[in-house]
């Protein structure tokens, strides 16, 4: 089983350092980097990943791995403690219990393009996804192929569903569409066709994260707090019928917006929007995280003990105390914690902590039990 801790080691190693993949493994000085960082900088590094939840592992699995997400790493715990199970929001609960979990990964991507996928057994919620990409929350995210006609031909012959035809012209289009379980995904080309015509898929990169506000000025001054120092505005702020038809929308749209990126790390991007109309004022995922879609993404920093009491002394909000993870047997030096943003969206920070004591189960709770999955082949 590979701990988060050798996950870090690995990312933090290629993606910090920017070192290339066939170049030997350096562990960043994170003590180094801390030392350096401004009071009031929680040193956020680079996004692990986005998590995202189903009913069915293996049936979407093979869905991922059909767009070219063929690579993963996976042997973590299927149970934990109960204070990974708070992290989550999982108050009541004595522990989880995952029938499946994986973070895959598309092999030669330009940018951090992982996905948790996960499929809860203990709690288990079957509520569908957001229907339309201007949910309120963390709506879809952007996939760049380098052939979109080529793509979108295979993935309806495979019978996935898209929101409408392709919108734009060759080398500026987009088409938005579903995984099996309702998660929306748009699907971009930003360059004239090319690549492999023998080739499924086409996929390259995961651009941007899309996430909708309700006040951007407000989520912007938060996420600037977070570290997302490089700031890009959204040219477009209106959309005809027949653009708004590509979203799903039945109506002319309007918004505003703006492309947030990391000035460091691996330079991540998330895209805010605000949505003026049509406007959906539905909240946000709420917790437990458990939820189908795009429930939250995993942002990493070098000190999250330190990460955390710079983000509570700015009035911050957090769904639990800083949980360790993940082997649940106490001897963790790393931990995860979920900041809430302004509209209750869940971000998870992810880095090395103060090693703790390992608390009993509460009271009531059974004796705690670590299931791991079987194992492979």
């Amino acid at each position: 089983m590979r701990s988060i801790s050798a996950v870090l080691f690995l990312l933090l190693a290629n993606v910090c350092l920017a070192a290339p993949a066939t170049s030997p493994l350096r562990m960043p000085d994170l003590d180094a980097m801390v030392a350096n960082l401004p009071a009031d900088d929680i040193g956020l590094l680079a996004r692990f990943h986005f998590a995202t939840h189903t009913e069915d592992f293996d049936k979407a699995r093979a869905f991922y791995r059909m767009l070219g997400y063929t690579e993963g790493m996976s042997g973590f715990p299927l149970s934990n403690t109960h204070r990974m199970a708070e992290a989550l929001g999982m108050f009541d609960e004595c522990q989880y219990e995952l029938v499946k979990g994986e973070v895959i990964s598309l092999p030669g991507s330009l940018n951090t393009a992982n996905i948790d996928l996960l499929q809860f057994k203990t709690p288990y919620n079957d509520a569908p996804p957001y229907d339309l990409p201007n949910h309120l929350g963390m709506a879809y995210a952007a996939l760049l192929t380098t052939d979109l006609a080529s793509d979108v031909a295979f993935l309806k012959s495979r019978g996935v569903s898209m929101l409408s035809e392709p919108y734009g012209i060759p080398g500026d289009r987009f088409v938005f569409f579903r995984d099996p379980d309702g998660v929306l995904y748009k699907l971009m080309e930003t360059a004239p066709p090319h690549g492999d015509k023998a080739a499924n898929m086409h996929l390259t990169a995961m651009p941007y994260i899309g996430i909708n506000v309700s006040n951007l000025e407000q989520s912007l001054s938060f996420y600037r707090s977070l570290g997302y120092t490089l700031n890009k505005p959204l040219a477009q702020e209106t959309g005809s019928l027949e653009e708004a038809r590509a979203w799903g929308l039945d109506a002319p749209f309007q918004f505003k917006g703006v492309d947030v990126a990391l000035g460091r790390g691996d330079h991540h991007v998330l895209r805010l929007v605000q949505w003026i109309k049509p406007w959906n004022p539905d909240p946000a995922y709420p917790p437990p995280i458990n939820h189908k879609g795009i429930n939250r993404i995993a942002l990493m920093v070098p000190d999250l003990d330190r990460a955390v009491a710079i983000m509570k002394a700015k009035g911050a909000k957090f769904l639990s105390e800083i949980a360790p993870c993940c082997s649940g047997t106490g001897d963790d030096t790393t931990g995860i914690v979920h900041l809430i943003d302004p509209d209750g969206i869940f971000l998870e920070l992810v880095g090395p902590i103060t090693k703790q004591v390992l608390q009993p189960p509460p009271q009531g709770c059974p004796a705690l039990e670590i299931k791991m999955p079987p194992p492979a082949g």
